[in-house]
């Protein structure tokens, strides 16, 4: 066999390696049972970071160059394999991309119902951005609000019975201070780091529209479980951070291939497959995840 045919034979291998790390990402978004997903989605992890990146020239985790190797934006962080089985990709991009500053929740509220209508929106806005800080004795999430859901009347309608009649539209502050809501927290600040990874800004890869829907529709629902504090609100909320996981895996994929283009031309391959790989969970996104707490109280099967 010649050079050249070997050549040919390794990069044709090389390519079914990269469609092997994409189907464990797929099968990692598909399977039921979280602990098998983030073992399937740990394997991707180990392919691409380990053994294709050492084939495409590439420092790996055990080289002295990549443990030297400085921690900016545009090289790749040490891909801990130990640490992925337990979901680390969350860790990593929040690391990566939100700064100190950026996970301090100190403007209440937190967050709106993303499918309030325009003119409740525009009635919480106002009242948000306008003198003094109303949110401060907005009702909590579990008090009783006889006027909830009364019509608000702009200009006829105070800042705190606004808040009274729009209850359950919003979450404040103190509706997290509380072990589950530190948990929101993080699926806060997941959304927040998935979003501005530089694949997701500057790749052009997904339907940016299309991510924010869902990154919000889960926000929301954790929000929504921390503040209620029902009697399965923890196993819910590590429901979320599971299925989170699963998306910043992927995410945490394509993003450290994108990071790397300019310094390695030959990495078109691997980020097209990386892409593919994201683009493969968010059709399935949010897997179902076998064993978990619906909020009604049931175990799924």
């Amino acid at each position: 066999m010649s050079e050249r045919d070997v050549d040919a034979r390794v990069e044709e291998l090389i390519r079914g390696l990269r469609r092997m790390a994409a189907g464990l990402l797929e099968a990692a978004a598909e399977h039921p049972d979280a602990v098998r997903a983030r073992e399937l989605s740990a394997a991707a992890r180990v392919l691409t970071n380990g053994v294709l990146a050492r084939l495409d020239g590439e420092a790996v985790e055990d080289s002295p160059a990549h443990r030297s190797e400085p921690e900016v934006q545009d090289t790749v962080l040490p891909a801990n394999n130990a640490a992925s089985e337990s979901g680390t990709a969350l860790d990593e991009l929040v690391e990566l991309y939100l700064p100190d500053y950026a996970r301090r929740l100190d403007k209440d509220p937190v967050m709106f119902d993303p499918d309030l209508p325009y003119e409740r929106w525009n009635s919480l806005h106002r009242v948000r951005y306008g003198r003094g800080t109303p949110f401060d004795n907005a009702p909590l999430w579990n008090d009783a609000v006889p006027s909830r859901g009364k019509a608000v009347v702009r200009g006829m309608t105070s800042k705190a019975e606004v808040l009274r009649r729009l209850h359950h539209s919003y979450v404040i502050r103190r509706d997290l201070d509380s072990p589950e809501g530190e948990l929101a927290v993080q699926v806060l600040e997941g959304c927040k780091a998935i979003r501005r990874s530089r694949a997701i800004v500057d790749g052009d890869f997904v339907d940016e529209s299309d991510l924010e829907l869902k990154l919000e529709a889960l926000q929301w629902r954790a929000l929504v479980i921390a503040a209620g504090r029902n009697e399965h609100a923890r196993a819910q909320l590590l429901t979320r951070l599971r299925q989170l996981e699963v998306l910043a895996a992927a995410v945490l994929e394509l993003d450290t291939a994108f990071r790397q283009r300019n310094s390695n031309p030959s990495l078109g391959a691997r980020i097209a497959g990386a892409a593919h790989g994201v683009k493969t969970v968010l059709r399935h996104w949010p897997p179902k995840i076998e064993g978990a707490v619906t909020e009604s109280g049931h175990t799924t099967p």
